[in-house]
């Protein structure tokens, strides 16, 4: 099973946070000031800014299997899916819980 992770960090000001991580060599890929959200590219690395009243991180990973194999797979090992949702930027996703409590969400890679 290949993911790729993809970091989600909820910004207060998003006008703002974006020449942030310019400095560090970041581009924007997709999104913009108008859409509330950006995909920068940094390196080999995706980051998403989502404008947000609370800060804070989310793990997003992309998946190059099939969601219902994988939920199927996470289910086996006693992990359940909390939410199949869709997500109107990101498409159909899979959310669960860590151990610990952290969520995170899955959806479906691209190519």
């Amino acid at each position: 099973m290949l993911l790729e992770l993809r970091p989600i960090v909820r910004v207060r000001d998003l006008a703002a946070s974006i020449p942030f991580y310019e400095q560090f060599g970041a581009e924007v890929v997709h999104g913009g000031h108008d859409s509330g959200w950006v995909l920068l590219q940094l390196g080999v690395v995706q980051i998403v800014l989502i404008a947000a009243e609370a800060p804070g991180v989310e793990l997003h990973f992309g998946a190059a299997m099939p969601l219902d194999e994988l939920e199927r797979r996470l289910h086996r090992a006693g992990y359940p899916i909390a939410e199949v949702a869709f997500d109107r930027d990101f498409g159909e996703q899979l959310r669960l819980r860590t151990p610990d409590g952290l969520e995170i969400k899955i959806t479906q890679r691209d190519g």
